[in-house]
């Protein structure tokens, strides 16, 4: 990707400022969707890992990462918040405040993570009960969430770091730190969960280890970086967590967290009933959403990249800039999503075999592939265009698209799917309505224009 930078000087520090009009859709999308399908891979050699100790093991894993993301909602919300006030800063030639955004964000993000931890700790054993896994599975799940809640801090050091960078328009940066990273991250997926390179073989125990050990190196790196003022964003000032700024960053990110509350709450329940269908139709779900992550981290990077030059053109006071660089991010990615769905959903039996040797899990998770798969051009919508309205501050309108689809769509139906005493297909084909629904409201919302005046109505 080719930009123009210019260098503002801060009181103390030089600082890179990317101009929105020298940035692209593409050019912002890729090194996301790279940095997204190596994490994504990661996620793939872990299940693989975990599946060969059996469907107690991939079920355990996947309610504990369920779990572990439903805690993460608050942080996920704060970078909403991050992106857009970042975003507008650069794109309004304001470095230093995009440093002290960031830094408020980052001591903000801290604070919650802390939190967290102490909560997971303290109830893990309750809420992974609910599910009613086997006495196995569960216990193994109780023992997968506390290690990997433990590093929950380290988590939030370069989740709020990569998301400046991206909002000040360097993705490549993030993509350099994911790729070894990853790396890291398969070496200790091998050898914790194996026993391999004279490793100990803990099973799942193993799998949360690397996964949090694999935090713990992003966070000293891109530290590492920031202090040395290496980052397109710099370390900023004491003093940045100002009322004012705080203000700024909870106004927008709280509609954000409820989103993100209720979209967790809502898979999570969901979740649940699948749950009341056994070990193998838990099993199955956590497949097929591996098998889909190839789709989805395409659709989360064209989302960056709507959110970035949103933010940005309308920092430089361009909406129709702005409008154009979302609605270009939404064709690709309903492009893009549209197509690898079909092509996922073709294979799905090859590659759900290659996870687990079930016929019975394996059956059920093609099912569930399809079904997602066909719905990809409607989740691409709510990617792409979801992402665009949040990099301009617009936080409340795909709360309420959320809660309409998921909450009083999709959980209810489910619910009601299971209380008739239909199969577990019936309960996968939900999804079909909740997504169709958010993409069709969705595309009316960015439409109408409306979501470019929210920041401004705010301040």
């Amino acid at each position: 990707m080719s930009t123009e930078v210019d260098k503002a000087q801060t009181q103390d520090e030089s600082v890179e400022i990317t101009h929105p009009e020298s940035l692209s859709v593409w050019g912002l999308a890729w090194p996301s969707i790279l940095s997204n399908l190596l994490f994504a891979s990661v996620g793939l050699v872990s299940i693989k890992m975990v599946g060969s100790l059996g469907a107690e093991a991939v079920a355990a894993v996947g309610t504990g990462q369920r779990i572990f993301w439903v805690f993460q909602a608050l942080l996920m919300a704060v970078m909403a918040g991050t992106t857009a006030l970042v975003a507008r800063a650069i794109g309004s030639g304001d470095a230093e405040e995009a440093a002290q955004v960031t830094r408020a964000s980052l001591g903000l993000c801290l604070l919650i993570s802390f939190f967290t931890c102490i909560l997971l700790w303290l109830g893990a054993d309750s809420m992974i009960g609910l599910f009613g896994l086997d006495e196995v599975s569960k216990n193994l799940s109780v023992t997968y969430t506390k290690i990997l809640v433990g590093f929950t801090p380290v988590f939030a050091i370069s989740m709020v770091l990569g998301t400046a960078q991206r909002a000040a328009g360097d993705a490549k940066t993030p993509l350099y730190i994911g790729l070894l990273t990853n790396i890291v991250n398969i070496i200790l997926l091998l050898g914790l969960v194996e026993g391999r390179y004279g490793m100990p073989q803990m099973g799942v125990v193993g799998a949360a280890l690397a996964g949090g050990l694999a935090f713990t190196f992003n966070s000293l790196l891109v530290l590492a970086l920031w202090f040395g003022k290496r980052l397109a964003v710099s370390i900023g000032k004491a003093g940045s967590m100002t009322r004012e700024r705080l203000g700024q960053l909870i106004t927008i990110s709280y509609p954000a967290g409820l989103e993100s509350f209720i979209f967790q709450f809502g898979m999570l329940s969901f979740f649940w009933i699948v749950a009341l269908y056994g070990t193998d139709a838990v099993a199955a779900y956590g497949i097929g959403v591996n098998v889909l992550m190839l789709s989805f981290t395409v659709g989360n990077g064209f989302a960056i990249a709507g959110a970035t030059l949103t933010g940005q053109h309308l920092g430089a006071s361009d909406p129709d800039k702005a409008y154009d660089s979302g609605f270009k991010a939404a064709l690709m990615t309903v492009l893009s999503m549209g197509t690898l769905g079909i092509i996922l959903a073709v294979f799905s039996r090859e590659l759900a075999t290659f996870f687990i040797d079930d016929i019975d899990v394996v059956d059920k998770a093609v099912i569930f592939v399809w079904m997602l798969g066909i719905m990809q051009p409607f989740m691409a919508i709510e990617f792409s265009i979801g992402g665009a309205v949040r990099g301009a501050g617009d936080t409340k309108s795909p709360l309420i698209i959320t809660m309409i689809g998921l909450v009083l769509v999709r959980v209810p139906l489910a619910y009601l799917f299971y209380r008739l005493g239909l199969s577990i297909e019936w309960i996968y084909a939900t999804l079909i309505a909740d997504y169709f629904l958010k993409g069709v409201l969705l595309a009316m919302r960015y439409k109408s224009r409306r979501w470019m005046k929210v920041l401004n109505t705010n301040n």
